[in-house]
């Protein structure tokens, strides 16, 4: 199926060499993202006020943010102009969508990591890090549509996140406030600025670059997502609402060096 000609600019660029001595290069793999839109309102306490959601308006013209779930493994985090061998570890992180100057982004207001390497690495740069186990089982053939279950648990000192999922046949009716499951897919997954808060105070920003994604369908079974439930951004029957589990089983992704965000 040919692509839109919008996603086909951005291909392009996107896949661009920009690869420089300072960046790194990961491939991501069974990188699952789970999406949950809520007002606005609710949200906008828990970002930096100088950084603007990413916001579309509902059904019935409430102001609806998006919190974004993501459970992934890390494989070969290495230098880019060497081929490794780098820090391969499953991450899960908590995020919410954000747009500065029209560029698509999230801020994360924590994220787990599965080895203590990794925790060691990430919070020299970032302070909501912390050090959790993890337990993934993946049945089936992730890739291949309607066959396959995705199972995770991470439990840190500060909460946990589980989740069951289970590929889908077909592609779902978008929800609102999206017309297009493809469009819905782009808007969700492609995010070129990663801000969080700094080691050293104030705000991170962590630029990457990827191929757009095409990711598979996922309907969730089970969730338990703490940091969301212990903030009163989603409540226990929200958590099982969300409006889109999407799973890309492959990407790589490039990284630039991190730099103090001028918001």
């Amino acid at each position: 199926m040919e692509l839109p000609p919008f996603i086909l600019r951005w291909k392009g660029r996107l896949e661009a060499s920009q690869h420089g001595a300072a960046t790194m290069t990961v491939t991501l793999r069974d990188f699952l993202i789970v999406t949950h839109a809520v007002p606005a309102e609710r949200v906008r306490p828990h970002v930096p006020a100088s950084l603007p959601l990413d916001m579309l308006p509902g059904s019935d013209g409430t102001r609806l943010a998006f919190l974004q779930t993501a459970c992934l493994y890390n494989d070969n985090l290495h230098w880019s102009p060497l081929p490794g061998p780098g820090l391969s570890y499953h991450q899960s992180t908590y995020r919410v969508l954000t747009r500065r100057r029209n560029r698509r982004g999230a801020y994360f207001l924590r994220t787990y990591v599965g080895t203590p390497a990794a925790h060691l690495s990430q919070r020299a740069i970032a302070r909501e890090i912390d050090y959790a186990p993890f337990t993934v089982h993946i049945t089936g053939d992730p890739s291949a549509p309607g066959s396959g279950t995705y199972t995770m648990r991470a439990v840190g000192e500060r909460g946990q996140t589980a989740m069951e999922a289970r590929a889908l046949s077909d592609k779902p009716a978008p929800p609102a406030p999206f017309a297009d499951y493809d469009d819905m897919a782009f808007f969700l997954t492609q995010r070129e600025e990663c801000f969080a808060d700094a080691s050293t105070g104030g705000i991170v920003l962590l630029p990457v670059e990827h191929a757009p994604m095409h990711p598979i369908p996922m309907e969730l079974l089970a969730a338990r997502f703490s940091l969301w439930t212990d903030l009163g951004l989603l409540t226990i029957d929200e958590l099982l609402q969300p409006i889109a589990i999407l799973l890309q089983p492959e990407i790589v992704f490039t990284g630039f060096p991190p730099r103090p965000a001028r918001l």
